[in-house]
Protein backbone atom coordinates (compact mmCIF):
# COMPACT_ATOMS: atom_id res chain seq x y z
CA UNK A 1 0.00 0.00 0.00
CA UNK A 2 1.63 3.22 -1.16
CA UNK A 3 1.20 6.39 0.87
CA UNK A 4 -1.32 8.86 -0.53
CA UNK A 5 -0.13 11.93 -2.44
CA UNK A 6 -2.03 14.17 -0.02
CA UNK A 7 -4.12 13.67 3.08
CA UNK A 8 -6.31 15.75 5.36
CA UNK A 9 -4.52 15.94 8.70
CA UNK A 10 -6.91 15.52 11.64
CA UNK A 11 -4.63 14.61 14.55
CA UNK A 12 -0.88 13.95 14.63
CA UNK A 13 -0.83 12.24 18.04
CA UNK A 14 0.80 8.84 17.71
CA UNK A 15 1.89 9.28 14.11
CA UNK A 16 5.60 9.13 14.84
CA UNK A 17 5.10 6.06 17.01
CA UNK A 18 3.06 4.41 14.24
CA UNK A 19 5.81 5.11 11.70
CA UNK A 20 8.49 3.79 14.06
CA UNK A 21 6.49 0.64 14.83
CA UNK A 22 6.17 -0.28 11.15
CA UNK A 23 9.81 0.63 10.53
CA UNK A 24 10.84 -1.81 13.27
CA UNK A 25 8.42 -4.43 11.94
CA UNK A 26 9.91 -4.12 8.48
CA UNK A 27 13.44 -4.42 9.80
CA UNK A 28 12.55 -7.50 11.83
CA UNK A 29 10.79 -9.09 8.83
CA UNK A 30 13.69 -8.12 6.55
CA UNK A 31 11.48 -6.26 4.10
CA UNK A 32 13.42 -4.19 1.55
CA UNK A 33 14.12 -0.72 2.97
CA UNK A 34 12.06 1.05 0.29
CA UNK A 35 9.09 -1.23 1.00
CA UNK A 36 9.48 -0.72 4.74
CA UNK A 37 9.53 3.06 4.44
CA UNK A 38 6.52 3.09 2.08
CA UNK A 39 4.54 0.90 4.47
CA UNK A 40 5.54 2.96 7.50
CA UNK A 41 4.54 6.18 5.75
CA UNK A 42 1.24 4.73 4.51
CA UNK A 43 0.38 3.49 8.00
CA UNK A 44 1.27 6.83 9.59
CA UNK A 45 -0.81 8.65 6.95
CA UNK A 46 -3.80 6.47 7.74
CA UNK A 47 -3.44 7.27 11.43
CA UNK A 48 -3.01 11.03 10.96
CA UNK A 49 -6.41 11.17 9.25
CA UNK A 50 -8.13 9.91 12.44
CA UNK A 51 -8.64 11.35 15.93
CA UNK A 52 -6.37 9.98 18.65
CA UNK A 53 -3.32 7.77 18.73
CA UNK A 54 -5.25 4.50 18.48
CA UNK A 55 -7.99 3.73 15.98
CA UNK A 56 -10.83 1.79 17.61
CA UNK A 57 -11.91 0.18 14.34
CA UNK A 58 -9.80 -2.98 13.96
CA UNK A 59 -10.70 -3.16 10.26
CA UNK A 60 -8.46 -0.13 9.75
CA UNK A 61 -5.48 -2.26 10.78
CA UNK A 62 -6.60 -5.44 9.04
CA UNK A 63 -6.24 -3.98 5.54
CA UNK A 64 -2.58 -3.26 6.23
CA UNK A 65 -1.75 -6.59 7.85
CA UNK A 66 -3.43 -8.58 5.08
CA UNK A 67 -1.60 -6.69 2.36
CA UNK A 68 1.72 -7.03 4.15
CA UNK A 69 1.39 -10.84 4.19
CA UNK A 70 1.74 -10.89 0.41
Amino acid sequence: MKPPESIAVVDTVGTGDAFAAILLLGLSKQWPLETTLERAQAFACALVSKHGAIVADRESYRAFSEQWRE
